[in-house]
């Protein structure tokens, strides 16, 4: 496996692993929500400004090693990340963790907008 596929999707992996605390968190917060227990739900939230900042890490290491990436493989990935299908190995394994995390994202927004109708409601 070409060495620059293998670390942008491990670096994708290592995201899904952030976003699915970030989940774990954001569902907790909506149970306690739902329960009235308003000091659970401040300390989840404060809880989840680490994970959150994990991703602004997983950000810049990403920066980083498209920073060091031929053009064609930049071009490659923004194909992908759009719509194109992959034609490698790698190329499939990096848009099925791209597609997975992204799901996992849409959750999360799900949820939070959840919360936000329901503090809106209060």
């Amino acid at each position: 496996m070409n060495e620059d596929w293998l670390k942008i999707i491990v670096q994708f992996k290592k995201r899904y692993s952030i976003l699915s605390e970030i989940f774990d968190l954001t569902e907790q917060m909506l149970d306690a929500l739902f329960r009235d227990d308003e000091v659970s739900f401040s300390m989840l939230m404060t809880m989840r400004q680490e994970p959150i900042l994990k991703m602004e890490e997983s950000d810049n290491v990403i920066f980083h090693i498209k920073e060091a990436m031929s053009n064609d493989m930049l071009i490659r990935i923004e194909s992908l990340d759009k719509s194109d299908l992959p034609k490698t190995q790698e190329e499939t394994l990096y848009k099925q963790q791209i597609e997975q995390n992204k799901k996992l994202i849409d959750k999360i927004l799900l949820l939070d907008n959840r919360i936000l109708t329901s503090l809106k409601k209060r």
